[in-house]
């Protein structure tokens, strides 16, 4: 119904439902979500991305647009490529992470950006569907890793 109200059609959006601590399976998850159920995050945690020689964990701002977090994890997933050398079993992850913003850059970054010689949705579907072509895998690979069904 959002995409239809997004397009210019009248629609009748309910006001979502408030939530109670009781609603929660952990007293950390309602401080962390609230009354309705909003992430108050303010970091989005990359696990084990991070260089080899560093081992903290590699944190982004939760305030990114999904261009952005494409962005960070495209140049994540280079800089493990090029500088540190991973396998494909370790650059896969984040290949998955990217496949999973993807819905999002086609829904709101479909426009003809310089930056990307076209649209930035288009960039990164080519370049997820590129690397995963030079790691000898495919789509289906990705979504085992995020424990999800491919969708057809």
């Amino acid at each position: 119904m959002q995409r239809q109200e997004d397009a210019g059609e009248k629609v009748d959006i309910e006001v979502p439902p408030k939530y109670s601590s009781a609603d929660f399976a952990r007293p950390s998850y309602w401080k962390a979500r609230g009354k309705l159920d909003v992430p108050k995050e303010r970091f989005i945690s990359y696990p084990q991305a991070g260089r080899d020689s560093d081992g903290r964990e590699l944190l982004g701002w939760a305030g990114w647009d999904h261009l952005a977090q494409a962005q960070a994890l495209a140049t994540i997933y280079l800089d493990r490529k090029t500088q540190e050398a991973w396998p494909a079993h370790r650059r896969l992850p984040l290949l998955a992470g990217l496949v999973e913003i993807e819905p999002w850059l086609h829904q709101w970054h479909t426009d003809d950006n310089p930056a990307y010689m076209g649209s930035p949705a288009a960039f990164f579907s080519t370049f997820i569907d590129a690397e995963l072509a030079q790691l000898s895998s495919d789509r289906s690979a990705l979504a085992l890793l995020r424990g999800v069904p491919e969708l057809p």
